[in-house]
């Protein structure tokens, strides 16, 4: 009899352990940030972040303070709908590293969140309570859900260009207009007079 009861006891351990083995079902990839404007090098970080999870999103707040961050999210989704991403994958949230509207939709246990950060942007997220570096989690067996711990992934620099750049080159007056047009196709990768029109008049007041 006590040789059955260590059997069974073996067995459920057993099969509690693989339980938690496939605890997390879905990865989902999160990039947040202000994105005044979204432009190339967020693109590829997006697209760099979708081959390392099952779902990935960008997350941005509502935030307006100009003339350093003057477009709302109505219209940074517009123009990162023209950049080719689907508005069903732009989240409001009130704070972008903090994707409570997003995670809500997902089960707190068997679903891990990755939010994903550039080089100079590290430090916003430092591991502690929350937050874990993703590299002590690459297995999903490793994984906890999203409302125990948070995942922070460090992504690779893409192209050269900065948010600072690419603000220049929409506001700054001494750019003339037909080369400016150039520019703003080249670097978003499409050409939309409604969209140029706003975002030039928004960061003109940088310099003014």
């Amino acid at each position: 009899y006590m040789q059955n009861v260590v059997y069974s006891i073996v067995e459920n351990e057993d099969s509690a352990f693989e339980l938690k083995e496939q605890k997390i079902k879905k990865v989902i990839g999160v990039f947040g940030g202000r994105f005044q404007p979204f432009h190339s090098g967020h693109l590829a970080s997006y697209k760099w972040l979708k081959g390392k999870v099952d779902d990935a999103y960008i997350t941005t707040s509502d935030i307006k303070q100009p003339p350093r961050h003057p477009m709302n999210f109505a219209e940074k989704v517009r123009h990162m709908a023209k950049m080719g991403i689907s508005k069903s994958r732009i989240v409001f949230e009130t704070s972008p590293y903090v994707a409570k509207n997003l995670l809500k939709k997902y089960d707190p246990e068997t679903t891990a969140v990755v939010y994903v950060v550039g080089k100079k942007d590290a430090g916003r997220l430092t591991a502690g309570k929350y937050f874990m570096d993703y590299k002590y989690a690459k297995k999903r067996a490793d994984m906890v859900g999203w409302k125990q711990h948070g995942y922070i992934l460090t992504s690779p620099q893409f192209g050269s260009v900065s948010g600072t750049q690419v603000r220049n080159l929409l506001g700054n007056p001494k750019i003339d207009d037909s080369e400016r047009q150039k520019l703003f196709k080249k670097t978003f990768g499409y050409f939309d007079n409604g969209i140029y029109n706003m975002m030039t008049n928004k960061f003109k007041k940088l310099f003014e």
